[in-house]
């Protein structure tokens, strides 16, 4: 910060009081309200704060009356003394652009920002922005002019008025426009609000903008609502669209919770390893990347290309299994190669941390509908399914779990499908009997042609399960009153080469 101002600052320490407390009649209109105007100030303060330019430290008071770890900077020996004394902080010598900080949640002045010239500005908020912590703020009380019009009409009026000393000030020293504080708080990754407390004085708050992870793109999906299909006229159908989540698919969630709660009980060294169709596979392949891990996974080679591919791209390695012999053979291989090598063996199909990775989408749409009568999910592993009845059949929903032919959950024999995704050949250990009020069994030709008819009557391009999940709850509909929510897990362009826009009769 330019020097001429040390001069200025010696000239203010002894009557700079007075001013404020409204003794100086040129001055009166900057203070008119200035007790209020530093409470609003302290009051937005969070967290280990700096203040600029305390000088005589009326801020400073408010600021250590809300116990934050606080460090005042101030160039001025003059004010210094007058400081410390009145508040019993020891000031740290400094100014805007010359002080000793390596971190803060809040950066706040009281009328001394104005003695950076605009280019010096822009150098203390670029800075202030490495500075700060991720949620962190600045906050400016100050003279501050809406437009170079409103300015020059201030200065001509108190001109008028005879309080010439105001006036040289408010040409000589380095008071901003508005524009000016907007354009810097933008290039440097703030948002700016300006609220304006009297004809000179605005409290500015640039707040840091936080922008999103790739991995933050995992839960909070969208819930739509399904208009262009026949249901009884007191039911409500919603889907939740699971397909948004980052990796494309319900089993983002779950890849997630495995890995993290891998590391959190000390089960992950380097490795981990999984027996998947591929939705799983890239949910955990996205958890390893993020915690920089292996990921080794068996995969029925006839299953979809399109998940196999997404699943190498991401850093997965794949060994294929024989797919006559189901996912029973690619976890004995993944569970093997786990027992050989000490790699973490996820084993989505056994692990009771598969239904509690589904706490998040019970949260969401408790949030959403608050009251849902029928909830209808597919089971592949039964994690969604499992986490979601845990929690909502206490509540009194029906639930209603998803398989195709060719599934065992409704006793019918073990056997190929087209349907991926879903079914399942051993009964999942953490799927209790008294969970489920309705297991549909839905053929691959209803399946795949109600993934036609979404794409057709509602824009929607979802996977087989979906498609599966949906006729299973059409099926449904007439045991209830009330909001119906089936899970669509996944999108239709991962299946492309699986004809998933065509039943057997086409193909």
């Amino acid at each position: 910060m330019s020097l001429e101002f040390m001069d200025v600052f010696k000239e203010w320490a002894n009557h700079y009081d007075a001013a404020v407390e409204g003794h100086d009649p040129e001055y009166h209109d900057v203070f008119v309200n200035y007790p209020f105007m530093l409470k609003e100030a302290a009051k937005r303060a969070t967290g280990k704060t700096i203040e600029f330019g305390p000088g005589t430290g009326n801020l400073t008071l408010l600021l250590l009356a809300k116990d934050l770890e606080l460090t005042a900077i101030e160039p001025s020996p003059e004010m210094t003394i007058i400081g410390e004394k009145k508040t019993g902080l020891t000031f740290q010598k400094g100014d805007f652009l010359n002080f000793s900080a390596d971190s803060a949640d809040t950066i706040i002045s009281s009328f001394a920002f104005h003695h950076l010239t605009d280019e010096e500005k822009e150098k203390a908020i670029s800075r202030y922005a490495s500075l700060l912590s991720d949620h962190g703020q600045i906050i400016i009380l100050d003279t501050l002019f809406n437009n170079k019009q409103e300015k020059e009409e201030i200065i001509r009026s108190y001109t008028q008025q005879g309080h010439l000393g105001l006036v040289d000030n408010l040409k000589t020293e380095y008071y901003p426009l508005k524009e000016v504080m907007t354009g810097i708080a933008a290039r440097h990754g703030f948002s700016y609000e300006s609220i304006q407390f009297n004809p000179f004085a605005h409290l500015q708050i640039l707040k840091k903008k936080t922008f999103k992870k790739p991995t933050d793109l995992i839960g909070s999906t969208p819930l739509v609502e399904l208009t262009q299909f026949d249901l009884p006229a007191d039911v409500r159908l919603f889907a939740k669209l699971e397909m948004y989540n980052l990796g494309g698919s319900v089993k983002d969630r779950l890849g997630q919770n495995l890995v993290e709660t891998g590391i959190q009980q000390g089960l992950i060294q380097n490795e981990v390893v999984e027996a998947t169709a591929g939705n799983t596979g890239i949910g955990l392949a996205l958890a390893c990347q993020k915690y920089d891990l292996k990921l080794k996974v068996f995969v029925p080679e006839k299953f979809s290309v399109e998940k196999q591919e997404i699943m190498r791209a991401l850093g997965a390695e794949i060994i294929h299994t024989d797919s006559s012999l189901g996912m029973v053979e690619a976890r004995r291989q993944a569970k093997d190669y786990a027992d050989k090598t000490g790699a973490y063996y996820a084993n989505q199909f056994e692990t009771a941390d598969n239904p509690a990775s589904y706490d998040s989408l019970y949260q969401e749409l408790k949030n959403e509908l608050g009251s849902i009568q029928m909830i209808v999910a597919g089971a592949g592993s039964a994690g969604t399914f499992t986490g979601l009845a845990e929690r909502m059949k206490p509540e009194g929903t029906r639930t209603v779990i998803v398989e195709p032919e060719g599934s065992i959950l409704n006793g019918g024999p073990s056997g190929s499908h087209r349907t991926e995704g879903i079914g399942v050949e051993v009964w999942p250990p953490f799927l209790k009997h008294d969970l489920i009020d309705s297991i549909e069994t839905i053929s691959d030709d209803d399946a795949f042609h109600m993934v036609k008819e979404l794409a057709a009557k509602e824009g929607l391009l979802v996977g087989s399960s979906s498609g599966a999940a949906m006729a299973a709850a059409l099926h449904q509909a007439k045991h209830v009153q009330g909001n119906i929510v089936v899970i669509f897990p996944d999108a239709s362009d991962r299946y492309i080469s699986q004809q998933i826009f065509k039943s057997k009769g086409e193909l």
